[in-house]
């Protein structure tokens, strides 16, 4: 059990009247049994709000990283400071900022939470379960078309794991501190990041029948310069590369009529007749099968400038990973995995 700390405000006092009690808490942080030996409780979750709010710079975000709300947060590290006697972060106009005894409990408080949650992942592997949060990042497609089939499976089988999903253009960017995994979709990552490769997919160029009523099918990528063109803000917005039958690699630049960060916002642009646009497979499958749709150039291959296709992939933002995230990242593999094999022509 979580056990409710006393309410206060954050930092009260001067930092003079906290001289002394810092160094006080700071030699007793030096201690590894410090909170045993003063027979002082520590609270985990505690521990973990202060150890995000020092990495994220700001209480607030610490707050929707853990999933509470910012007064809470705000009291329980009040109440961590009253615990240990002395003020652990120190506001500046531009940043929040450990003290000299915050930073002697940072360095213990990460630690105890590692080995907390180690040891919590050893003991539910004998058990064969697994408890706490898992935060994920992918983008809005992903998030709308796979995650919530996947995540309603999950939930049946791991009830005591809760995730936090989180939508970004560049879901890879939130591995930098803001989630366990990332569900990527596109160009290969970098190669100091740890996942794993699920399947390659096809991109497809497509308009709208209305559209192409209104000017030529193209034939060769080098006719979509007299066309309009439908474009992602971030994945290729000038330029967009093709292979060709014989291996070559064309790259063939693009005016952009509209863009988007949405590629949900770019099918329906597409079918609404406002220009081309280059989708994944399964993004414009029914609407081709159903007229809405058609496919252009399809003796060419979608690919990226180096001549590598689009793949999906599964990130983690550290090669040792807890229970909890090691159980949803093989089972998000495997429920993607079956899913591309099961909608293969």
């Amino acid at each position: 059990m979580v056990k409710l700390l006393a309410a206060g405000a954050v930092g009260a006092g001067h930092d003079g009247e906290h001289t002394g009690a810092a160094q006080r808490a700071a030699a007793r942080l030096l201690l590894p049994d410090w909170s045993i030996a003063d027979g002082l409780p520590m609270d985990l979750d505690a521990l973990r709000l202060f150890v995000a709010a020092a990495d994220q710079g700001s209480i607030a975000a610490a707050a929707r990283l853990i999933g509470i709300s910012p007064s809470l947060a705000s009291r329980r590290v009040a109440a961590l400071e009253a615990e240990v006697g002395a003020r652990l972060l120190l506001r500046t106009t531009r940043i929040l900022a450990p003290t000299e005894a915050g930073a002697v409990l940072l360095r213990w408080a990460r630690g105890a939470v590692a080995d907390w949650t180690q040891l919590r992942d050893e003991i539910g592997a004998l058990q064969g379960s697994a408890a706490g949060l898992v935060r994920i990042a992918t983008n809005d497609y992903a998030a709308a078309a796979y995650l919530p089939d996947i995540l309603s499976g999950f939930a049946e089988l791991q009830p005591e794991i809760r995730i936090s999903v989180s939508i970004a253009l560049e879901p890879i960017r939130l591995l930098e501190g803001a989630c366990d995994i990332a569900i990527h979709a596109g160009r290969r990552p970098d190669a100091d990041l740890v996942g794993r490769r699920l399947y390659e997919y096809r991109r497809r160029l497509v308009a709208a029948p209305a559209y192409l009523m209104r000017r030529p099918v193209p034939q060769v990528p080098a006719d979509l310069a007299q066309h309009r063109c439908l474009t992602h803000t971030v994945s290729e917005p000038g330029e967009w590369c093709f292979e060709d039958a014989g291996g070559g690699i064309i790259g063939q630049p693009v005016r952009s009529q509209v863009a988007a960060d949405s590629w949900l916002m770019l099918r329906e642009l597409a079918l609404s007749g406002a220009g081309v646009a280059r989708l994944s497979d399964s993004l414009v499958r029914g609407a081709i099968a159903e007229g809405r749709l058609v496919e252009l150039l399809p003796g060419y291959r979608s690919v990226y400038a180096d001549g590598d296709p689009p793949a999906m992939w599964v990130l983690f933002a550290h090669r040792r990973m807890p229970l909890r995230s090691r159980l949803f990242a093989d089972y998000v593999a495997d429920r993607l995995i079956g899913q591309h094999r099961a909608l293969r022509p």
